[in-house]
């Protein structure tokens, strides 16, 4: 990887600003700070455009049309990785608007990434917050656990145990957009599971057991742990059991991505 790589900060916003100053302040003091700044705002109408604005982030408003919040949050990632990669960036870092970034957290990816330039897709670690900022116990790994030796597992198995389960935080994951040839997500889909299954599948994602930020737990969170303790059968079917049409098509998903037809 070249010294001469850009590096781009690239969040999703929506009503943002009752923890968003903290998240702009951890950006703001990486020890290896961003290229390039960039946020997807999902029409604000709260103080979080000019937070933004402050604190140096391009900001866009969303073109998503999509009603499913999964649907639109992933639809608002991908719009910020792609404007980033437009804008040069060779390295996306992604980021939710409530987490804490650890200080060396840009350096560290970035130095990973160097480690292994096959990567398309870094998954590190977090540790957990409250809406206070108080510790949690546990991490994001311990929340969504993957076998010891997932790394060593034949890739098929790899990608089956993947299918089924969440093996990425997007808010806690670094990308090279270069290294795939379509970072779109089908629709019912959130952008971190199908990259993370897209990226595995031609062997360019890679598990970082070090922890890059806090991760904020709250009640107001569209997405978050609430989807954790995924060995649960019955916590699991009950998600499930709100949308078994989207279920079905997510099953069909994946399994083509896995034969390859996808």
């Amino acid at each position: 990887m070249s010294q001469a790589d850009r590096v781009a900060a690239v969040i999703a916003t929506h009503n943002s600003d009752r923890f968003l100053e903290a998240t702009l302040a951890s950006i703001q003091a990486q020890e290896l700070g961003p290229d390039i700044r960039i946020a997807i705002d999902d029409f604000s109408t709260d103080a979080t455009r000019t937070l933004l604005g402050d604190h140096g982030f391009e900001v866009q408003t969303t073109t998503s049309a999509a009603r499913d919040g999964a649907t639109r949050i992933a639809q608002n990632f991908h719009q910020g990785l792609r404007t980033a990669q437009a804008a040069g960036a060779d390295i996306v870092i992604l980021g939710d608007h409530d987490d804490l970034w650890h200080a060396d957290r840009i350096r560290h990816q970035v130095d990973r990434l160097h480690d292994d330039p096959q990567v398309a897709m870094l998954a590190s670690d977090g540790f957990l917050i409250d809406e206070h900022g108080a510790a949690v116990p546990g991490t994001i790994r311990s929340t969504f656990p993957v076998p010891d030796d997932f790394d060593s597992l034949p890739l098929r198995k790899r990608l089956a145990y993947a299918a089924r389960h969440s093996i990425a935080t997007g808010g806690a994951s670094a990308l090279r957009p270069a290294l795939m040839t379509d970072w779109s997500v089908p629709p019912g889909w959130l952008h971190d599971r199908w990259w993370s299954l897209a990226s595995l599948r031609v062997d360019r994602f890679r598990l970082d057991p070090t922890a890059a930020i806090d991760y904020r737990v709250s009640d107001d969170q569209q997405v978050g742990l609430d989807s954790g303790d995924q060995d649960s059968p019955g916590r699991w079917l009950r998600g499930k059991a709100r949308n078994l049409g989207t279920t079905a098509k997510r099953v069909r998903d994946a399994s083509g991505l896995v034969r390859g037809s996808v």
